[in-house]
């Protein structure tokens, strides 16, 4: 597959959101005046970017840039990588809101906190606690104890997902 670059991306985005992306990706920068990020970095600027893709996945290909002494990504590296199928994974609205309602109490769209928690650092490809504790505050709208299913997809997805 050739490689994109910003121009070929600018022809499918307007002006306004290949803005809003450099200045989601400049948030990540070491240094202001480099146009790069580390790629340790990957995974943040992915999902800053509003993809969620499993920690696996991420890893796997932030080693496989390593092997190729690849230690450094501009924006159009973070756009051609946006195009790969696993970034895309696990932002399905509908499969999401079916997962997380596994977890709700009762007849409501809350979740227990600490079912929650546990829950996330239990089952599948367990999260981090500071992964799991970001997404608790995600969640939490008006009621401390427990988490706005709804409220939380917004945060994640947006509105329009």
């Amino acid at each position: 597959m050739a490689r994109q670059n910003r121009s070929d991306y600018d022809d499918e985005q307007s002006a306004d959101e290949m803005y809003e992306l450099n200045e989601i990706f400049s948030k990540f920068k070491d240094d202001p005046h480099e146009d790069c990020v580390r790629v340790k970095r990957l995974t943040e600027v992915i999902q800053a970017l509003g993809r969620n893709p499993s920690m696996k996945d991420a890893e796997e290909r932030i080693d496989e840039l390593e092997t190729i002494g690849k230690y450094e990504l501009t924006l159009d590296d973070i756009l051609q990588i946006l195009r790969e199928p696993w970034t895309s994974a696990n932002n399905d609205r509908d499969d999401l809101r079916h997962a997380l309602e596994r977890f709700k109490h009762e007849h409501d769209d809350y979740i227990d906190v600490e079912r929650f928690r546990q829950a996330m650092s239990t089952l599948g490809e367990p999260l981090a606690k500071r992964e799991v504790d970001d997404l608790i505050r995600l969640g939490l709208a008006n009621d401390q104890k427990k988490i706005d299913i709804e409220y939380l997809l917004v945060q994640l997805l947006g509105d329009n997902a």
